[in-house]
């Protein structure tokens, strides 16, 4: 039995066409923190769309108003990882999200797929997150997926191992670098047996050789749990240094790092 979709409040789907036309997405870049010496890693590319108001556009909702259109879905990842991998940050490793339905829309009749030449020229310091959730499909297209970006030598890491939902699987652990943490590890004390839990599946990525990452982290409190578990990296507004570059105006937006 599947499970369906998370509903999300609907954005018009020509608000949605009007943002790819004009160009009005961008990337922003969060950083990842080594817990044991503060020293910045690497960095996240994330999507960012805003509508022709100038107000922003959830990209959880943009991404699955596109699912209902494969070919536009297709555009959208491809263009907003073109800019992810343009105007990267030039130090450390570089973490993109790849959707597994975009990657299948991507293959080509004689078996290529568009995403791997785009990904292969900066394999050197790219880490393709792969998110795996409850469908049946959609994990059948994760996991052919990963054999195709092993096979170009290109990072991999699992996102969002949650607390509360999704599944990891067997394929995903054998191609993996990275383990990262959804931020729903933060979002309320954890019981007795999540803390078992937490802790059995970072020793478990110790042993496997996987690179933790704890997400959300937003307060002292949260940075004091990551060092407390021993996570190795932390990822979170904590550390907030981020640009957006706008497509269609290559404009920086800068925001501080919080004191």
């Amino acid at each position: 039995m599947t499970t369906p979709r998370k509903a999300l409040p609907e954005i018009h789907p020509h608000t949605i066409l009007d943002c790819l036309i004009r160009q009005r997405f961008g990337v922003e870049y969060q950083p990842m923190i080594c817990l044991q010496t503060g020293e910045t890693r690497c960095h996240e590319a994330l999507a960012r769309f805003v509508a022709a108001d100038g107000s922003a556009l959830p990209p959880d909702r943009v991404f699955e108003a596109l699912h209902d259109n494969p070919l536009l879905l297709l555009h959208a990842e491809l263009e907003t990882k073109r800019l992810q991998l343009a105007e990267a940050p030039t130090h450390g490793l570089l973490f993109v999200n790849l959707d597994p339905d975009s990657y299948a829309v991507g293959e080509a009749e004689k078996g290529d797929n568009i995403f791997l030449p785009l990904l292969g020229e900066q394999r050197q310091r790219l880490v393709v997150e792969v998110i795996e959730n409850l469908h049946l499909q959609d994990v059948d297209r994760s996991e052919r997926m990963m054999a195709d970006l092993d096979r170009q030598r290109i990072r991999q890491a699992i996102d969002d191992l949650s607390s509360s939902r999704g599944l990891v699987s067997y394929a995903a652990l054998m191609n993996a670098t990275f383990l990262k943490f959804d931020r729903s590890w933060l979002a309320r004390e954890l019981s007795a047996k999540q803390r078992t839990i937490l802790t059995w599946a970072l020793a478990q990525a110790v042993d496997l050789g996987l690179t933790t990452i704890l997400e959300g982290v937003e307060t002292q409190e949260h940075l004091a749990m990551a060092r407390q578990y021993g996570f190795d990296l932390a990822q979170g507004f904590l550390f907030r240094d981020r640009f957006i570059r706008r497509g269609c105006q290559a404009k920086s937006l800068a925001s501080p790092c919080p004191a």
